[in-house]
């Protein structure tokens, strides 16, 4: 049995809420089919057409004597007219499209879309933009021929918005929207849109409340890659008139050929971070925008509505400054994969161009560097001259799991397991080093105190940070198991290495909550997210463990980078990095403890972590120098196995006295425990 003592007369500094940040990057299927509530695929008609003439997502209807075109007009302005959607600004580029209906015959014809979700009893808000050649009368009909259909004019004068409403008759995966007209004529439609009516500035009431309930202190927005892709000045056109944003990577956007609907823009990503309590952090887009589109955006956020864009912001709704501080300065420019300046030099001409023009509109911003693949793109940003940055950004993907029974599942689980230790207590950086293997949080540690900056106080952001590929499927346990001892190393490591920012890459779909047509949940990553929220601005505690005869010390409950001591007592502080905590098995190794007080109400929380895949494990917690009580919430997450889609299950945690009024924790294989104590 381990044995754990917590003293909470020895505090080690706060765990910054900061570290336990989120993404919401517009990728895959973390907007379209997760936090967006919008129904309708490809809405505003983007991309190549199908072989009939319809944009993609879209089927014909009615007469065959009709002809379908999809209408593009590049790079419009919200000035110029023609096609409904538009950019802010003409360099926007990408094309600006409507979808033709004409009909030859006196006929019925129009367009559809299959394969929407609804809810029975549930009210869905639309609207539609339309144009035609004459009057024409246009009709809408929701998942059937028994729906009354809503019925409008459209004309020639230029583009009718509106607004239609419906109730579902019943719970379905496949409605029908279906809007058509009687011909002959030209019918022009620029946009569709359909929501549920409980919508949150266009977002899913259920992924919003989910997102609260896992807890987002910090949200990065709007990428990871897409920031290169993302032209934050669309986001100031009604959200049915922007254009859709192309994205450079299919793999970035492959559930929507390759755009984004432009769905959340800037005001509703702020309003969203204000109803999670969240600090926002915007990554720039390096890749085309240069200083004066940055300043404009900084000043648009954080400017007096005696200022150009700050008094745009405030004729938009919003007159008082949204006081964004943190920015990061583009994402991974120092990888192969992201147009724009890709070398440390030109990378940090453009950055710190940007950075002074933006603190010139909006002193007092912090600034986070872009991240890189190699340590020269890390020693040539510490070698500049520009003191531009406060911190130097990192991501971390490590393996995924490919093999869950059986022994080799067991050593793929201990290996995942294994991942948070490597990253925060071992080094690539060495002997034998290529450039090629992934550097670790020492090793960008090392880097920083190696260069010419070591006095400048530069942090590290842990900005990204995942199991690689968890967004082509479910996880499981084992992720979970994983993300639990990713949250453990940066409540007690976080402070000794510089970390000022953390951010986990991301949880719509793609790691913490599982989203489908009409309904979300959290995965094991999200439970663990959740439990671990308790931890969040407390005080870290000191923690001195033993197993048998060895003691470790330090906030940390397994090997955890401190050394043993070979005694029969209690140990005292020590730290040996020569000892790779991977060489330490067995019970010690298998948990992961993390103490913390409250400052404000003095409560205790501890969480326990048995990381081993097939062993039960238990933990004896004592308190120093007074006894330790009852506590008053004792829950654990515990599961049968750790496969893909697994869950846990939460029960309640039945611990026992040891003695000399220890409390004796019992954890099963793969589980994760939250103690709680009030100690006033």
């Amino acid at each position: 049995m381990a044995q754990f003592m917590v003293n909470p007369a020895r505090a080690a500094g706060e765990i910054s809420a900061l570290w336990f940040g989120h993404n919401l990057e517009h990728t895959r299927s973390c907007v379209w089919r997760g936090l967006s509530a919008q129904l309708l695929r490809n809405r505003k008609f983007a991309g190549m057409p199908q072989h009939n003439g319809l944009a993609a997502g879209w089927q014909p209807v009615g007469s065959r004597q009709s002809w379908f075109l999809l209408e593009m007009r590049g790079g419009y302005k919200a000035t110029d007219g023609e096609p409904f959607t538009a950019h802010y600004d003409a360099r926007n580029g990408s094309a600006c499209q409507r979808q033709r209906i004409e009909c030859f015959a006196r006929a019925r014809c129009g367009i559809a879309q299959r394969g929407i979700p609804l809810v029975r009893g549930r009210r869905y808000v639309g609207r539609l933009a339309l144009r035609a050649d004459r009057e024409l009368a246009v009709s809408v009909r929701l998942a059937g021929k028994t729906t009354t259909p809503a019925r409008f004019k459209a004309g020639p004068a230029g583009w009718t918005e509106v607004d239609f409403r419906f109730t579902a008759p019943a719970t379905t995966a496949d409605a029908r929207l279906e809007i058509a007209f009687q011909g002959p004529g030209v019918l022009y439609v620029g946009m569709a849109s359909l929501l549920p009516a409980d919508n949150f500035h266009g977002m899913r009431r259920d992924v919003v409340e989910l997102l609260k309930e896992i807890g987002v202190p910090l949200l990065r927005w709007p990428g990871g890659n897409f920031a290169g892709d993302y032209r934050w000045q669309d986001g100031l056109l009604p959200v049915d008139r922007r254009a859709p944003l192309r994205s450079a990577f299919i793999e970035t956007l492959p559930h929507t050929d390759g755009f984004d609907d432009h769905e959340i823009g800037i005001d509703e990503f702020m309003a969203l971070c204000r109803e999670l309590g969240a600090e926002p952090f915007l990554t720039l887009n390096m890749s085309l925008q240069g200083a004066e589109e940055a300043a404009a955006w900084a000043e648009y956020c954080n400017g007096a509505p005696d200022t150009k864009w700050g008094r745009l912001r405030a004729e938009r709704g919003h007159p008082q400054p949204y006081n964004v501080r943190h920015w990061t300065l583009g994402n991974e420019m120092g990888y192969s994969h992201m147009k724009g300046p890709n070398t440390p030099a030109e990378y940090s001409r453009l950055a710190a161009d940007c950075a002074r023009a933006m603190r010139a509109v909006s002193p007092g911003l912090i600034f986070t560097s872009s991240t890189g693949w190699s340590e020269q793109w890390y020693q040539g940003l510490l070698a500049g001259e520009d003191d531009y940055y406060h911190n130097i950004s990192h991501h971390t993907y490590n393996t995924l799991m490919r093999r869950f029974d059986g022994a080799e599942g067991a050593a793929e689980f201990r290996h995942l397991a294994s991942c948070p230790d490597i990253i925060f207590h071992t080094r690539a950086r060495g002997d034998g080093y290529t450039g090629e293997t992934r550097l670790t949080m020492l090793d960008i540690r090392d880097l920083i105190n190696e260069s010419p900056r070591r006095d400048r106080g530069i942090g590290i952001a842990f900005d990204e940070w995942n199991v690689w590929y968890a967004w082509y499927r479910e996880p499981g346990v084992a992720e979970g198991i994983y993300a639990a001892l990713m949250l453990g190393h940066l409540c007690r490591e976080a402070r000794k290495l510089g970390v000022t920012i953390g951010a986990y890459f991301e949880p719509v779909n793609e790691g913490a909550i599982l989203v489908e047509p009409a309904s979300a949940r959290l995965t094991p990553i999200g439970q663990v997210h959740a439990l671990f929220k308790a931890h969040h601005g407390n005080e870290l505690l000191d923690v001195v463990s033993r197993v048998g005869g060895v003691s470790r010390v330090g906030g940390v409950s397994h090997v955890g980078g401190v050394s043993p001591r070979r005694d029969a007592g209690w140990g005292h502080p020590a730290h040996n990095e020569d000892i790779p905590p991977t060489m330490l098995t067995g019970e010690a190794d298998d948990l992961d403890l993390v103490a913390s007080r409250c400052p404000r109400t003095g409560a205790l929380t501890v969480t326990l972590v048995n990381r081993s895949p097939d062993a039960s494990r238990e933990a004896a917690i004592a308190l120093a120098e007074r006894p330790l009580p009852e506590p008053v919430e004792a829950v654990l997450l515990t599961s049968d196995n750790y496969r893909p889609g697994s869950v846990f299950r939460r029960r309640r945690l039945a611990p026992r006295r040891g003695r000399d009024g220890q409390l004796v924790v019992p954890l099963p294989p793969h589980s994760v425990a939250r103690i709680q104590w009030s100690l006033v």
